[in-house]
């Protein structure tokens, strides 16, 4: 768990940035007021103290330029170079691991290798199940009445004895410090759409997750986490019941499908505190699917969150 600490460490640097931006111009203008409403008989030592903490507040200022200079992510900075937000965005683990002038974010989550998501395939024999063209008496094709060539779903026995599976993983990244509070949002969180390859043997393929949220205060906020799977050539596990939890969780969906399908896959909150940073890791196998491109989709009411425009940032 070091490298998730890390990586932690990195998120909430982020929004601490951000939130000393919030105090900052919130200390700035309380001065200016204080300032304002002593008058014009300000002793030369209060305006020597008021000058120093006016390049203070520069020094400041400029090292949070410097480090948000030439990120690798989208973010939008306030009129003094200060961290308001990054917008959700997602990539393929690894793709922005590396640094930016010595200013970029390690996205790149659990070493694949130890994570876990080895399909449950049925003993006795691994089956596949996989469309076939329907042929007539003399082999020729046999079209519908729109022409289009008649397919039927055929299972096939063994020949997969030798499936390995290999891990993957996409990030997910959110934060928003623009009201300097926290957004609550429930029910489904993330949308992923994945293309099932034929030909993959018929089992149950587990979807995982790893966070490190935090709220606005940099307060880490991680949920209880239930994985997802999604079943090929079968019915869908049946998933833990909820109704009942009180903790702050988050879950995947259990769906089925057949080989070659592409299939929407959400990830879901209940009980969720609020928050104002989100760092999501989920895990597949990449040998049996793949993620769609731009198949990553803040979905529910978090959609509504995420896309919001702030006039002030």
């Amino acid at each position: 768990m070091n490298s998730l600490k890390k990586r932690l460490i990195s998120l909430l640097l982020l929004t601490s940035m951000a939130l000393s931006s919030f105090a900052g111009c919130s200390d700035n203008n309380k001065s200016s007021k204080e300032k304002d409403s002593s008058g014009s008989g300000s002793s030369q030592e209060e305006q020597t103290a008021n000058g120093s903490e006016t390049n203070k507040s520069t020094d400041a200022e400029n090292t949070t330029i410097d480090i948000f200079k030439d990120f690798p992510l989208e973010l939008v900075t306030g009129e003094k170079g200060e961290l308001i937000k990054i917008p959700m965005q997602s990539g393929e683990i690894g793709s922005v691991g590396g640094e930016s002038n010595g200013n970029g974010l390690n996205l790149g989550g659990q070493d694949p290798e130890s994570v876990d998501i080895s399909p449950s395939i049925p003993s006795g024999g691994q089956s596949s199940t996989k469309p076939v063209d329907v042929t007539d008496a003399q082999g020729e094709k046999v079209t519908d009445s729109s022409g289009q060539t008649v397919t039927e779903y055929v299972t096939e026995n063994g020949g997969n004895s030798d499936y390995k599976s290999v891990t993957n993983g996409n990030y997910v990244l959110w934060i928003d410090c623009s009201l300097d509070e926290d957004f609550v949002f429930n029910g489904e969180f993330i949308k992923v759409t994945f293309e099932v390859k034929d030909g993959i043997p018929d089992g149950e393929y587990p979807i995982t997750f790893a966070t490190d949220f935090s709220s606005v205060k940099g307060v880490i906020t991680n949920p209880k986490i239930y994985s997802g799977s999604i079943t090929v050539g079968g019915d869908a596990k049946k998933g833990e019941d909820h109704s009942n939890e009180t903790d702050f969780i988050l879950y995947g969906d259990n769906i089925s499908c057949k080989q070659g399908d592409t299939v929407d896959f959400y990830i879901n909150t209940k009980n969720n505190p609020g928050l104002a940073a989100t760092l999501l890791w989920f895990y597949y196998d990449s040998n049996a699917m793949t993620v769609k491109a731009n198949g990553v989709k803040p979905a529910g009411e978090f959609a509504e969150i995420s896309s919001r425009v702030d006039s002030n940032a």
